[in-house]
């Protein structure tokens, strides 16, 4: 679709290029910013009275099809009882028919009064027709009732030990978790795109321009394209292939990457380890609060070995998560085999939350980017020494340490299971607070990094963690007018007064996707 020549102006652009310092005006033309602070006068004209204009942010670890099957679901987040989820569960059961799955997400059981995971009862007592399974906030376990266990065929008996886990019979961690998911009906495409519709709705209306998508299944990818034929994809999407499935990849591998205006594939998702939250992240020490628990190793080194073969003969970048200190240690060793110093392949540690310093050099030895959510700091701060204890706290979310050695972070937010909201990850970023707690001192104040440094995780750095650093990212002539519009200058206004900010607009191609 032909889009007439567009100028803003009296604006406050921030291009995030040091020889561009001071711009009130841009002139977009065919997708593209053709020039700042120049004359069009064929041009259709905004004028924004003084709004902020930073290049469109980018979140750099999402999930787009599950944030729309977020919204569809019981929404348990920031729930503070299993009895409420229960209480919420059973006023609503009437609305689902007999013997259907009953799904949601985001129950914590930090928030609850003894922090532990519930019984098999709490669960049990809901239905005996309908099968529940509710996701706990990281996506790293679910808590299930007995009706799902009975058409898993689940005996207590069974050991998980090949990176799973079952506690109380009704909660299953990481690798144990398709034990039970694989009896859950399976989606359609008609299921995938509406996710993803509903999902763009909520992601452009936050300021998002791109995102990296960080799992994608066939049904995600064929979902995708048959929305790009439709126009009906307003949004850049970086994906990154299921690393478990091998006969998915296999004609990926044969080949290449694709790559046009809205739809990147060059990139392969693996999981080295779970999540803190709910102790499967791989410790070289153990768990502070459960004694000979280490964590879990998702992946064995063999598989992981082969994959990381084929990414680096194939040319695809290989993103793995790891959130535990060993769990990344073990990435870092076999990316060091193949990377072997000094690349420009990109390789990148999702989430890299727990680093030892030992493992920073490896990091920048090996050019590896860590790809890291603020937010996740920020929401797991207020448990993390009851979880790792206080001697091993400086190893959290090391973001200035990294910045220091020389690295780029991408930076995102893990949506659904963070919500997703580019500017919360801003305040995270810069604060070390939580955006619902504003006014207590910063946690590990030594690792918050300056507004422009943030920024850059948002934009510039994100767009080359996405080999997109020389068409978005900054706004200069040339790049692709992709522009999230602000309320004030985030950069420079009170520290407070950031988490005020509102979107006024979103511009894709140059397009506008969004306007408040």
């Amino acid at each position: 679709m032909k889009i007439s020549p567009l100028k803003l102006i009296n604006a406050n652009v921030i291009t995030l290029h040091p020889d561009m310092p001071k711009v009130e005006s841009i002139i977009i033309k065919d997708g593209k910013i053709e020039g700042l602070n120049q004359n069009l006068l064929s041009a259709k004209t905004i004028d924004l009275k003084g709004s902020t204009i930073v290049p469109g942010f980018i979140d750099a670890h999402y999930h787009l099809s599950n944030l729309g099957k977020f919204l569809e679901n019981f929404n348990l987040v920031g729930i503070d009882s299993p009895q409420k989820i229960v209480n919420l569960i059973r006023k609503n059961l009437s609305n689902f028919p007999k013997g259907t799955w009953i799904l949601g997400r985001g129950w914590d059981q930090s928030l609850w009064e003894n922090n532990k995971f519930p019984l098999a009862k709490v669960l049990d007592n809901i239905s005996i027709d309908h099968p529940i399974s509710l996701t706990r906030i990281d996506g790293h376990a679910i808590w299930v009732n007995k009706r799902a266990r009975q058409i898993s065929g689940f005996e207590e008996s069974l050991d998980f030990t090949a990176g799973g886990e079952v506690i109380n019979n009704c909660i299953f961690i990481d690798n144990a978790m398709d034990s039970i998911e694989k009896y859950i009906p399976k989606q359609t495409e008609n299921d995938v795109k509406r996710f993803i519709e509903k999902g763009i709705k909520q992601t452009v209306s936050n300021g998002i321009t791109g995102i990296h998508d960080a799992w994608q299944d066939s049904l995600i990818v064929t979902s995708i394209q048959s929305l790009i034929k439709q126009d009906n994809f307003p949004i850049r999407c970086y994906g990154m292939l299921n690393g478990n499935d091998k006969e998915f990849l296999k004609p990926w591998f044969q080949n290449g990457i694709l790559k046009n205006n809205r739809y990147t594939i060059r990139a392969v998702k693996a999981f080295m380890d779970g999540a803190l939250g709910s102790r499967g992240a791989c410790l070289f020490d153990e768990y502070n609060d459960d004694c000979g628990n280490f964590g879990l190793i998702l992946l064995s080194k063999d598989e992981f070995d082969k994959l990381a073969n084929n990414c680096y003969n194939h040319g695809f970048q290989l993103c793995t998560h790891a959130i535990g200190d060993k769990g990344n240690k073990l990435v870092l060793d076999t990316y060091e085999k193949y990377l072997c110093g000094k690349n420009d392949k990109r390789w990148r540690v999702e989430h890299a939350q727990m680093v030892r310093d030992e493992e920073i050099p490896q990091f920048v030895k090996n050019d590896i980017l860590p790809s890291m959510q603020p937010s996740h700091c920020t929401s797991d701060m207020r448990w993390m020494e009851q979880r790792i204890g206080n001697k091993r706290i400086h190893r959290i979310s090391r973001w200035k340490s990294f910045l220091n050695a020389g690295l780029k972070i991408p930076g995102g937010s893990d949506c659904p299971i963070e919500k997703g909201n580019p500017i919360l990850e801003f305040f995270s970023a810069v604060t070390r607070k939580s955006p619902d707690n504003p006014n207590v001192e910063s946690w590990q104040a030594q690792e918050k990094v300056s507004r422009i440094e943030a920024l850059k995780m948002l934009t510039t750095w994100a767009a080359y963690g996405g080999f997109d650093e020389h068409r978005r990212g900054k706004i200069l002539p040339g790049y692709d007018a992709d522009l999230t519009i602000l309320s004030q200058d985030i950069t420079t206004c009170s520290e407070r007064d950031i988490l005020n900010t509102e979107i006024l607009m979103t511009f894709v191609d140059g397009e506008l996707v969004y306007k408040k």
